[in-house]
């Protein structure tokens, strides 16, 4: 291999780039990971971070099988980490509060079925809530007591992934890439910076800006950019010793000390710019939950853009039998979740080696690629 080639070119630095080139090393394959920005600078570095369980299974959800191999990933990944001595996961519980009784009934329901998806799970009146959090509002009924969830830091996570891919000999190009062209059996080329670039496969893990890559070599795959903001404040009192979630919004303290309130789900385009609607909003929801942070300090907000595709599944695959481009993007919401599992069957079809799941339902052919 020259300087300018490797077995696979990867183009995008978040947590699904990332985690592609660290199986890819892991391989024995050689890694050129093109990132014009930074590693982690888009959603992957400004994600919530925690790694909930699957609430029951849904053989019908066709992401519902990379979802359970992603969180064996995450362990996987974390305990492997931690033998070089980066120790990237917390385990933290979590609850899902339950606004009305509707809610705490479907809550109810989930803890009596006794899945062994959620392991340590039990329904608390809002009477024994208080013993894992005090301070949340005397009207909610009850929430689902989670306590096998965990966090991570996204950006160290995907940093870290990306580090030990390094160390086994990848290479970061910090550029955008210009230019896509297949040329079929003999690989493809990529241009940036006024150099060229080659390589046997394409992984393209760009986000919301892989749409504009795929039209390149002819091809559709509708994904778009979802942005979604984060207020962080310097909360009184003490950290919260769980997560709080509820509608599609949550609350916890992170280890930098402030606590964490999001979130928003905006179609606007590439706008990354925060904005104070979003945080009226996030923080008026956040105080009709956990009052106490009516006398929060807001310290920064954050917007990222996420990554969606047209019927909300992620995607990854090949873009057709024959191409050697191969798209691994649209987790959205659960982005950090599934970033490894996209990564990793990205990874095995690049290499030709058997993920064991079968990518089939997520692929860019449903899309009519």
């Amino acid at each position: 291999m020259t300087e300018n080639s490797a077995d696979v070119i990867i183009v995008g630095g978040g947590i699904a780039g990332c985690s592609a080139a660290y199986f890819l090393t892991q391989q024995g394959q050689s890694v050129l990971l093109f990132e014009k920005d930074s590693i982690a600078a888009h959603a992957s570095g400004f994600a919530f971070g925690v790694l909930l369980p699957r609430l029951f299974e849904d053989p019908s959800n066709p992401a519902d099988e990379l979802t359970k191999l992603s969180l064996e990933l995450h362990k996987q990944i974390a305990e492997e980490l931690s033998q070089e001595g980066e120790i990237v996961r917390r385990e933290v519980a979590s609850v899902m509060l339950a606004l009305n009784e509707v809610d705490a009934e479907q809550y109810r329901k989930i803890y009596r079925s006794g899945s062994s998806l959620i392991g340590d799970a039990r329904w608390l009146e809002h009477g024994e809530l208080s013993h894992v959090e005090a301070r949340i509002a005397p009207d909610i009924p009850g929430g689902l007591y989670l306590g096998d969830t965990a966090e991570i830091s996204p950006s160290q996570f995907t940093n870290a992934l990306w580090q030990a891919a390094e160390r086994r000999g990848a290479k970061l190009v910090p550029a955008e890439v210009g230019s896509v062209v297949s040329d079929g059996a003999r690989g493809v080329r990529v241009d940036a910076d006024g150099q060229s670039y080659s390589a046997g496969q394409l992984i393209v893990a760009a986000g919301p800006w892989s749409t504009r890559l795929i039209e390149q070599v002819g091809m559709s795959v509708p994904i778009e950019p979802l942005k979604g903001q984060i207020v962080r404040m310097k909360a009184p009192g003490p950290p919260m010793r769980v997560s709080v979630w509820w509608d599609s919004d949550y609350a916890g303290s992170k280890p930098d000390g402030l606590l964490w309130c999001g979130t928003t789900e905006e179609r606007v385009g590439f706008d990354e710019q925060t904005t104070d609607n979003a945080r009226y909003g996030i923080l008026a929801s956040a105080r009709r939950v956990l009052p106490f942070l009516s006398d929060a300090e807001v310290v920064t907000q954050t917007a990222c853009l996420r990554p969606v595709t047209a019927d909300g599944l992620p995607v990854v695959g090949s873009l057709t039998e024959q191409s050697n481009i191969i798209v691994a993007s649209g987790g959205g919401r659960n982005g950090i979740v599934l970033g490894p599992a996209l990564g990793r069957v990205a990874a095995d079809i690049a290499s030709g080696t058997d993920s064991g799941v079968d990518p089939e339902f997520l692929s860019p052919a449903r899309f009519g690629a």
